[in-house]
């Protein structure tokens, strides 16, 4: 148990003393997009970001003369992301807004866009323009300036907001929605080469000038991006890198949209081996912290009422609030790095829940095994390690391993903080392929490929435990 500890404090100063470095240290100008929003930003044949805003973003780069660095994270989490100094800017196609521009500043605008309506061919419910969808589910991106603007100006339009248009694509082939409302050259472009039978009606929306943000403070690295921005328009590199994307001749962007088997299963078992990694690491930490927390709050008197609040305290307080929320406070509020955000968060969650399943193991011994175990002169360590902890661990195992199936399955979370595990390699592969059902059967597939087994270990070591005579049963 000592050495255990040691290991403990050693890795927690090791997290914590990993301070977020400063965005763009260096050479480097790192950029935020999402991966998942084709032809814009995607992963090719080979696994890697791609796309449009992918272009831009290593030109501009190249003309600061910096190394690019892009992180995929999600949309509905990226300015909070450039608010918190994850990275310089974002290239991700975002659009120019006053309440944006608030908390930002944006550069000059790279390319216009535009707003509309998409509806299935069959066209079931006779919508042919926003005005004729009065009680009509419409989907939208979740963070999109398009949600905001149906909310505003059709109030008799039930909003409904996903993750990806690759949701919205399976809703609305099910007949669940109406339509959507997304880019236009971005849903053409998605349709097509998903062969999805819906199509455009309508005019379109309104127009979007889309630019590129960075923090009010950054006044030197907007000006170089402006300058980058308009030199690229002007020796034609912009529109050079637009028809490469919108052009007559598109073949070489399908081709690199088409991932191969052996990508695909890549970057599967990467993004497993990183979800193993991060569950493993907080299991251990959370067991750790669990087992001091658990005899903690058994003592409520004397010198012990003191430490015994403040454990009820945390612990009611970590097990009354959803992880996904401590995840961002830890990752954006305290300015830990994803990776290290992801482990102390599920750290710390799991010796909540862990530190209850300890506690209700204890109280389980009877009383009489101590004072046995004192009557025969074993001292009070002894008398823990050999006499209480064994007999309180076959009780407690259970929801322990509870826990532990819970916390791997939560890792699923951290995708939001750009952490690339499991469920998030699954979605940039979705984004290209538009086959959802396969690729989260594949993930679910080998979470219970994990679990399981786990499951059926902690029956046969709650039997070996009973077979040692580690049990007291009242006869």
């Amino acid at each position: 148990m000592r050495s255990g500890f040691i290991l403990l404090i050693s890795a927690a100063w090791g997290i914590i003393g990993c301070s977020p470095p400063a965005a763009g240290a260096g050479r480097e100008l790192v950029t935020a997009l999402t991966g998942k929003f084709p032809p814009f930003s995607y992963y090719d044949r080979q696994g890697k970001l791609a796309g449009f805003d992918v272009d831009v973003s290593r030109e501009i780069a190249r003309r600061l003369h910096r190394k690019s660095k892009l992180i995929a994270t999600e949309w509905d989490g990226i300015l909070a992301g450039l608010l918190a100094k994850k990275y310089d800017a974002i290239i991700g196609s975002m659009a120019i807004t006053p309440e944006r521009c608030k908390r930002v500043n944006f550069s000059i605008p790279y390319y216009n866009s535009g707003a509309q309506l998409f509806v299935r061919r069959d066209n079931p419910g006779r919508i042919y323009s926003l005005d004729e969808c009065a009680g009509c589910r419409i989907a939208v991106v979740l963070g999109e300036t398009y949600q905001r603007f149906l909310e505003k100006n059709y109030p008799d339009i039930k909003v409904v907001t996903f993750k990806s248009t690759v949701e919205i694509f399976e809703m609305l082939e099910q007949k669940r929605i109406s339509g959507f409302v997304t880019d236009k050259l971005v849903g053409c472009w998605q349709i097509k080469q998903t062969k999805r039978p819906f199509v455009p009606v309508g005019g379109m929306l309104y127009t979007e000038r889309i630019g590129i943000p960075v923090r009010k403070e950054r006044v030197e690295l907007l000006k170089q991006i402006n300058r980058a921005v308009s030199a690229m328009r002007a020796d034609g590199t912009m529109k050079k890198i637009y028809r490469r994307y919108f052009g007559t001749d598109v073949s070489s962007v399908r081709q690199s949209g088409e991932m191969t088997f052996a990508v695909k299963a890549g970057k599967l078992l990467k993004g497993f081996a990183v979800t193993l990694m991060i569950a493993f690491s907080s299991i251990l930490i959370g067991f750790l912290l669990a087992v001091p927390a658990g005899v903690l709050l058994m003592h409520a008197g004397g010198i012990w009422l003191i430490p015994n609040l403040a454990v009820r305290w945390f612990v009611d307080v970590i097990r009354g609030t959803p992880v996904l929320i401590q995840l961002l406070f830890v990752w954006l509020g305290l300015g830990f790095r994803p990776f290290s955000a992801a482990i102390v968060t599920l750290g710390i969650c799991a010796m909540a829940y862990m530190a209850e399943a300890v506690r209700s193991g204890l109280l389980s011994v009877d009383p009489g095994q101590n004072l046995a175990a004192k009557a025969l002169g074993l001292p009070a360590v002894d008398r823990f390690r050999f006499v209480i902890w064994p007999q309180a661990f076959r009780v407690m195992l259970p929801p322990l391993m509870n826990s532990v199936v819970a916390l791997i399955k939560d890792t699923a979370l951290v995708s939001v903080i750009s952490i690339p595990e499991l469920i998030r390699e699954a979605q940039s592969i979705i984004s290209v392929t538009f086959e959802p059902r396969i690729y989260y059967l594949i993930a679910a597939l080998l979470f219970f490929i994990v679990t399981f087994p786990l499951m059926k270990l902690s029956g046969k070591i709650e039997r070996n435990i009973k077979a040692r005579g580690f049990q007291y049963d009242q006869g």
